[in-house]
Parts: structure tokens; C-alpha cells; sequence
């Protein structure tokens, strides 16, 4: 009896008396597939048979979260740095790569090269501490495998084919008689043929490979293979297709697998493989979803892209940070919350409340939330994590999500093994980046189940069989991935190492890998086998692989693909030319579609305007109407914000605000300004107005306006009452010409027949006559209405403003109008225009309230449009662009 190394697999190797070792389940199925139907055989893999030799002789592994903290230990003992936590992170993968090659620690932490030198002696230290709790890393599984490996049994090695140092150590020793490993080799892959040396003077032997009625005729598989070598013409069956970008290459391959499917290939016979698979793996979950189509996507994921990690992640934040409205109202609002109805949110929206009092005036129990101390033991942390889960029912929530309910139980295995590390108090700070640590760290899979087409790495399929195979991402940097330099030991010292008689692997071996389980990969279609991949990612250029160059793969025309989708269709159909024929009879609801198509193409036309740019036909009687003089401005610069503001009555929903908006700004400077102006004429009484007397006004103003509960108004009110005061004191706004004989003045006049109702800030009188004064709290003049050219350069304001105050005033001579800028702290204003041009506007108004019509025709400069809430509604497009729509003419 003896053990044997067999180059591939057959029925005929299989007993019932073997137990299968294979890396994934998917290569365990693949062997229950070979086998006969009589024989049932069990599989683990091989890194859980490990374990369990491992536990069996009182051994541990570390977990994720120990062996952070232990490294961690170590580094602050060997190494010199202030960032202990970041030169842990750094080190990690570098010595898991020592242990696993088993090179001899003492050995290196005396080498010559100081950086080697102090890696080995943290590797040394590290595992020093692990040995105190009775622990080993991941890293050294296998070795610790082979010293406690007293029973040896018969097995069945399959799917390790380029097995590493440990992997081949291990399996040698644990290796009953009668078993069995299948080992192919290559010229692709010497390292395999020097291990097929080392076993045999270990006592393995080389059978004979026993030929199965299908292997007399030459499979695609094997033509794939003999090609990659050049000592064969590319078979049929293979393919390659170059997609525009990523998301156009998954629906291409989604749509090929449901033309299989609709054609009778079972979805088990169908596998996609990527070397990337998470650059792949939320499109292929969405596509899928439109298509409907089952899809698994097996790569995993850290707990803090889950619904349960951001969810945890918001409790914490809202914790650290006392309850700020935008971080509860995300939690509340969080699909595992669920926290806030509609009504509450529509007063949360205009209060913004910050604090957990002010969250609980709402009536929003937030009780498990309250912490009274900032420091706890990790166990009461802990416990009322828990409380605050199960109190909001946060696994009953996730149970619509496979991937949710596993990543919560994860949760829950991790703080609990959390809670065993001391009951030593730990301040607030501090457990919270702990518990984001375990986060980052721990990860579940991106779509547990079962079914479907599966998403898996390729080393997951080598040595397994499916009918139809497709490779996406086979381009170059991605198929093969790109070898990446140790920046802790680099490819140079991995070489001096080797010199020095430690082996260790270097950019050749990984080279070399990759290329013979590429070979591999090729063995496992059996019928069709389509590669593909973007022409760009990131808006970069991609190249082929170069392994599908040494295939000498040309890229495939595609053919016109069917409709995968009820999406795909209805754009599909919205390109046809005969959209609009109403004979057209169609599930996809295509009369609506065309109706809205229809709306849509009109969009940019320029000749076309209808309801949906505010040419509603609906007649306005302009006698029964009243503006003011900025509603009437709006309306000249463009009359489809008038329509929206006035007859739709479209507006933002109210939300508290953060910082004084430019409205409430005005309104409290030009109340202020009323106050201080109430008993003073001339600029000799102003100039004995004191702060004292402003201060009184200002408070005034701002408690009749409510801003005392702004935000931080404290720190804001300042710099307004400053700018009020340089304004009093400045000798442009009241010259001493002039004499204040009214402020705040309301009027309500017809002007060119059309009714206006007003407030003048402010009227002056001089030798010459009245002057009107109206406040601004910007720089510059506003913006006026359209005049023939379409810039919004005629002044309506104003010109109703004296002519109100004309009618008030008929035994005065209105001198002139003026805006001033509290800002600038002087006057501003522009030339009057043309009477005519007023009334020629008067009589355009009227016409759009009369026949209805209000498009889109903002100043050709855009003015209109720079502070306008009604964008999202607006259907300016490109139309703007043609003279004859700035022209509005209706």
C-alpha cells in the first residue's frame, strides 16, 4: 500500500472510503459530479481540516480582532513609531508571508540588513504573544498542522494545484496510505515537478493515469490548453467581446447567459469568473436584478458596507457627537431604523433639532442613547449596544436581506468575543473606534445563497467542468492581476534571501502561478468559453490580456443582442421611428412612453413650447390680479418663474436654517433701519444717534424676526450690527441735504393698468425735490427686466416706486430714485429708461395673463436664473441658445 500523485481525475480514483479535500465547494461538487453515483464522499477543505487538528490538540486560532491587538503589542515592544496601530496594519500581510514560507525567524532577525533584521524580530515578538493565549496566526496554520497531525487517514487531494510549501508539507503529513493527490504539471509551472520529487522520497508514487471512454476524442478544454502553448489552431467555442465600458460588458454577458437560459441550459451549467470579482460585483447584482436573473456573488465584504455595519456606524456617531440633526436624522431615517414618520420628520425639517432633548421634544424615545458618564467598562459599552439593537428591532428589519441577517450574527460573534477582553473602564472615544476597527476588519459574504449563476475568483473553478464559461475584466493589469512590490520586503531583499538559503517566493513564482492557473482555467469549459472585457475603466484606455494575445483571441463582432429586460426594451422601442403609431399594441405601456417621449423630444424645440413650459391657455382677467413691483420684475425676466412662484405656487420645503439666509438679511436690516430712523429727519440728528440706541433697535429687530434661534447667531449678530453702524455713520446715507419725511411708506396704485401694491423704504426730500430710497443688501444694482435685446437691463422697481409716490405726493416734484447698498454703504442705481419701453412691458404683461402663456425665456445673460428655486421643473435645454426664444416672442 502506498500513496499516489495522479496528473487528473477520474471516476475511477474516487472511493467511498476517501475523504475529499478541496479548496472551494464549488471544485468538492465538481468531484461528487466525477464520481459514481454509488460512491458518497464527504469534503472539507483543507485550511478546515487544519483547524480542526489544530483545535483538537488545545490549540486556538487568533481571530481578526486578536491578532490586530497582539501585533499591535508587539510593534510597541520592536519597533520605534508613533503610529503603532498604522505600522501594525503595514506589517500584517508581510509576516503571514514569512510564516506561511516557514523561513527561520531567528535566522532572519540576525541578518546583516537592519530592515529584515527588525521584521524578524517583531515576527519573533508577535508570536511570542500569541503563544501566551495559547494562539496561532492564520498564517501558520499549516505548520502547526503538520507537528500536531497524529492521525493520518485516506484522502482525496483535489484543486491544489500549485500548492504551496506549508499546503505540500501538510498534506504530506497528514496523508494516510491509499491516498491520493492530483498534481498536474507543466513546463508552465516547474515548482510542480520539483514537489512530485520531494513527495516521492517521501514515499508517494506516480500512477498510472487510467483513460476514460471520453478522453479518446480530443475535448474543447484540452485544444484550449494545447493553443495557450502554441501547439495548436484556436478551436470553436471560444470567444471575445469588447464592450464600452464596464457596465455595458455585464449586460452583454448577462444577456448571452439569459439567451442559455431561455434555450433550456440549466443555470447550475452556466459560471462567471472574474479576477477582480468586487469591480464586478454590485453591477452584476443590479443588472441581474433588472434582468431577472439569480446571480451569487461569493467575494466578501467588510461589515461596514452592510445595512447592519453603516447602521452601527451612525449609532456611534450620533453618541460622539451629541445628536447633530444631520447624523440622527440619517439614522432615524435608516431602513433598519425606520425611527420617524412622516410628520415628525416635516418638524424635525424646520427645527433642526440638536441634542437628545431636543430629538425627544419630538417625541422620539431616544432613552438607550443617553449616557450620563464618559467612561464605562467595556461590558456595559457593550450591553447597551445590544439593548439598543434588539430595542429597535434590528434584526427583525434586516430579515429581507440574507446578507444582513449573516453580517448581524457576525456582529454579535465579534462583540462578544470583544466582551471577554477585560472589564478595565474605556472611554467613549476610544470603544468607538474599537468597534469601527471590527467593522473595517471582519467581513461576510456580498450576497449569501444559493441558485442561480454563480460569481466566483478562478481559482475557485481550476480542476471543475461548466458547459459555458465567461471571463470578464480580461485585460491587461486585471487578467493577470498585477504583481504588487512588498513595501515591507521588497522583490530585491526577497532575492537576497533566497541567496542566502531561505526560500521565500519571489515576483518570478507569482509570475509563474498565475500563468499556469490561467492554463488551468482553461481546462474547465467543455463547450463555449466567451472572454471580455471594457475598452475603458475610469475613463482609461484598457489593452487585451496578454494572455488571450498568446491565444492569438480576436475580438468577436457582436451581434445584435435580444431585449433582456422590460427597461431595455421600452429604450429599445423609444428609437424606433414609428413609435407614435397609435395601431402599436404593447405590454410595455408604450402609449404613455410616447407621451412622455414625445414631451421630452419637444424639450429642445424651439417652436414648440406647450403646458409643460408654462403655455397653459388658461386666461387671467390682469384687472383682478395684484403684484408688487419685484413680482412684476420677475415676470419681465422670465415668465416662467413667475408662473411657478405665483400661479403654481411651487416652493421648497421648509427646513430651519443654518446661517441668515439673503431674505431674513434684508428683513432685519431694513427693520433695524426703521426702528433707528424713527424719530430722526435730518443728518445733524443722526449724528447724535448712539450705539447704545442701535444695540436697542437691533435687539428689537431680531426678536421680532425670531433669529435668536438660529444656530449660532450669538457669534453672527456681531459683524450685522457693525455693518449697521458704519452705514449710520456714513455721511452717503443721509446727505445733509436732506431731510427723512417718511419710512416704510405702503402704496397701492394701478400702474399702466396694471394693479401694484408696494412699501418704499425710505422718501427723502431736497431742494429739488423728493428723492425715493429703497434698500439693498447686495453690491450691485439688480437685475430688471428684459428689454429687446434680452438683457435684463430696464429698472421696473424703481420707476413704480415714483410713480406711487407721485400719486401720494401729487404737490411734490419727485427729483429721482435710488437703490442703496447697505453692503457697499453707498447708492446705487442705473439710468432710467424709455416710459415707452415701461408700457410697452405693462401691455406684455397683461398678454401673458391673458392668453395664458408663460414659457421659458429667461435674459440672455442667465440673470434670472443664477438664485432660481424651480430648476428641477424647468425645461430651459438648449433652447436658450436661439435668438428667437430670448426674444419671447409669444
Amino acid at each position: 500500500m502506498s500513496k499516489y500523485i495522479v496528473s487528473e481525475l477520474n471516476a475511477s480514483l474516487i472511493r467511498s472510503d476517501l475523504q475529499a479535500i478541496a479548496p472551494s465547494s464549488v471544485i468538492a461538487q465538481h468531484i461528487r459530479q466525477v464520481a459514481n453515483s454509488q460512491v458518497k464522499i464527504s469534503h472539507y477543505s483543507l485550511e478546515t481540516l487544519t483547524q480542526n487538528i489544530v483545535r483538537r490538540q488545545g490549540m486556538g486560532i487568533a481571530s481578526t480582532l486578536q491578532s490586530r491587538r497582539l501585533l499591535q503589542d508587539a510593534v510597541g515592544e520592536v519597533v520605534e513609531t508613533n503610529d503603532v496601530e498604522g505600522t501594525a496594519k503595514a506589517f500584517l500581510p508581510t509576516i503571514r508571508d514569512l510564516f506561511r514560507s516557514g523561513i527561520n525567524l531567528v535566522v532572519l532577525s540576525q541578518y546583516d540588513d537592519l530592515r529584515i533584521q527588525q521584521l524578524g524580530k517583531l515576527a519573533i515578538a508577535y508570536r511570542n504573544r500569541l503563544r501566551e493565549k495559547n494562539r496561532i496566526d492564520p498564517g501558520e496554520l499549516y505548520w502547526q498542522g503538520r507537528e500536531k497531525a497524529i492521525y493520518q487517514k485516506a484522502y482525496l487531494f483535489y484543486g491544489y494545484f500549485t500548492p504551496n510549501k506549508d499546503e505540500l508539507i501538510l498534506i504530506d503529513a497528514i496523508a494516510g496510505e491509499d491516498s491520493i493527490l492530483v498534481l498536474p504539471t507543466n513546463d508552465l509551472y516547474p515548482q510542480n515537478q520539483r514537489a512530485i520529487e520531494w513527495l516521492q522520497s517521501r514515499g508517494w508514487e506516480i500512477a498510472e493515469r487510467v483513460c476514460n471512454q471520453g478522453d479518446r476524442e480530443e475535448k474543447l478544454e484540452r485544444r484550449l490548453q494545447k493553443c495557450f502553448q502554441q501547439t495548436a489552431s484556436l478551436p470553436s467555442g471560444i470567444s471575445l467581446n469588447v464592450f464600452p465600458d464596464l457596465e455595458q460588458e455585464v449586460r452583454g454577458v448577462l444577456t448571452q447567459a439569459k439567451v442559455l437560459l431561455s434555450r433550456g441550459v440549466e443555470a447550475k451549467d452556466i459560471v462567471l469568473t472574474a479576477n477582480d470579482e468586487r469591480m464586478y460585483g454590485e453591477t452584476l447584482i443590479d443588472v441581474a436584478w433588472e434582468y431577472g436573473l439569480s446571480v451569487r456573488i461569493t467575494y466578501e465584504i467588510p461589515l461596514a458596507q452592510t445595512r447592519v455595519g453603516g447602521w452601527l456606524k451612525l449609532v456611534l456617531e450620533v453618541i460622539r457627537d451629541g445628536f447633530p440633526f444631520e447624523t440622527t436624522a440619517r439614522l432615524l431615517s435608516h431602513p433598519l431604523s425606520q425611527y420617524m414618520s412622516a410628520e415628525t420628520w416635516e418638524i424635525a425639517r424646520r427645527t433642526h433639532p440638536q441634542g437628545i432633548a431636543a430629538w425627544q421634544d419630538l417625541g422620539i424615545d431616544l432613552g438607550l442613547f443617553d449616557f450620563e458618564q464618559n467612561s464605562y467598562s467595556r461590558r456595559v459599552w457593550l450591553d447597551r449596544l445590544q439593548a439598543i439593537a434588539t430595542g429597535w428591532d434590528i434584526l427583525e428589519k434586516g430579515k429581507g436581506w440574507a446578507r444582513e441577517t449573516v453580517a448581524y450574527y457576525r456582529l454579535q460573534e465579534a462583540l462578544e468575543e470583544l466582551s471577554q477582553s477585560g472589564e478595565q473602564a474605556i472611554g467613549k472615544r476610544a470603544f468607538i473606534e474599537e468597534i469601527n476597527d471590527i467593522l473595517a476588519l471582519l467581513t461576510v459574504e456580498a450576497q449569501p445563497g444559493i441558485g442561480g449563476i454563480g460569481l466566483y475568483h478562478p481559482h475557485a473553478l481550476l480542476g471543475t467542468n461548466y458547459p459555458y464559461v465567461f471571463v470578464l475584466g480580461s485585460c491587461e493589469g486585471i487578467l493577470p492581476k498585477a504583481i504588487a512590490n512588498d513595501a515591507i520586503l521588497d522583490f530585491h531583499s526577497r532575492k537576497q534571501l533566497i541567496a542566502q538559503g531561505l526560500e521565500i517566493e519571489t515576483a518570478a513564482d507569482l509570475a509563474r502561478r498565475e500563468t499556469f492557473n490561467f492554463y488551468c482555467l482553461l481546462g474547465v469549459p467543455t463547450q463555449q468559453i466567451t472572454f471580455s472585457y471594457p475598452e475603458s475603466l475610469d475613463r482609461n484606455p484598457t489593452l487585451p490580456s496578454p494572455y488571450l494575445t498568446r491565444l492569438g483571441l480576436k475580438p468577436t463582432a457582436i451581434v445584435q443582442l435580444p431585449l433582456a429586460s422590460l427597461e431595455s426594451a421600452r429604450q429599445s422601442y423609444l428609437r424606433q421611428p414609428n413609435l407614435f403609431d397609435p395601431e402599436i399594441k404593447s405590454p410595455l405601456h408604450l402609449d404613455r412612453i410616447a407621451k412622455a417621449w414625445r414631451v421630452e423630444t419637444q424639450r429642445e424645440s424651439a417652436d414648440a413650447a406647450d403646458e409643460y413650459d408654462g403655455v397653459i391657455g388658461v386666461a387671467i382677467d390682469p384687472q383682478q390680479k395684484i403684484f408688487s413691483a419685484s413680482q412684476l420684475t420677475q415676470l419681465g425676466q422670465c415668465p416662467f418663474k413667475w408662473f411657478s412662484a405665483r400661479l403654481l405656487k411651487i416652493k421648497e420645503l421648509d427646513e430651519a436654517e443654518s446661517d441668515l439666509s439673503p431674505a431674513f438679511r434684508g428683513n432685519l436690516y431694513h427693520r433695524c433701519l426703521e426702528l433707528c430712523l424713527q424719530n430722526i429727519r435730518t443728518a445733524d440728528e443722526l449724528a447724535s444717534f448712539d450705539r447704545q440706541q442701535l444695540e436697542t433697535a437691533f435687539t428689537n429687530a431680531e426678536r421680532e424676526l425670531n433669529l435668536t434661534q438660529l444656530p449660532g447667531w450669538e457669534a453672527q449678530r456681531q459683524e450685522h450690527l457693525n455693518l449697521l453702524a458704519l452705514n449710520l455713520a456714513n455721511a452717503e446715507f443721509l446727505p445733509s441735504d436732506r431731510e427723512v419725511i417718511a419710512t416704510e411708506t405702503k402704496f397701492d396704485t394701478q400702474w399702466h393698468g396694471l394693479q401694484i401694491r408696494g412699501q418704499v423704504d425710505r422718501i427723502d426730500r431736497t431742494t429739488e425735490g423728493l428723492t425715493v430710497i429703497d434698500y439693498k443688501t447686495s453690491g450691485v444694482v439688480p437685475a430688471g427686466i428684459k428689454d429687446t435685446a434680452g438683457k435684463a437691463s430696464i429698472d421696473l422697481q424703481l420707476a413704480i416706486y415714483q410713480d406711487a409716490i407721485a400719486r401720494i405726493h401729487p404737490e411734490e416734484t419727485i427729483h429721482t430714485a435710488a437703490y442703496y447698498s447697505i453692503t457697499k454703504q453707498k447708492t446705487i442705481s442705473r439710468p432710467q429708461k424709455d416710459p415707452a419701453e415701461l408700457a410697452a412691458f405693462a401691455e406684455k404683461a397683461k398678454t401673458h395673463l391673458q392668453q395664458g402663456q408663460y414659457p421659458v425665456a429667461p435674459d440672455l445673460d442667465l440673470k434670472a436664473c443664477r438664485y432660481c428655486d424651480y430648476d428641477s421643473v424647468c425645461r430651459k435645454g438648449d433652447r436658450l441658445s436661439r435668438k428667437k426664444r430670448v426674444n419671447d416672442t409669444i
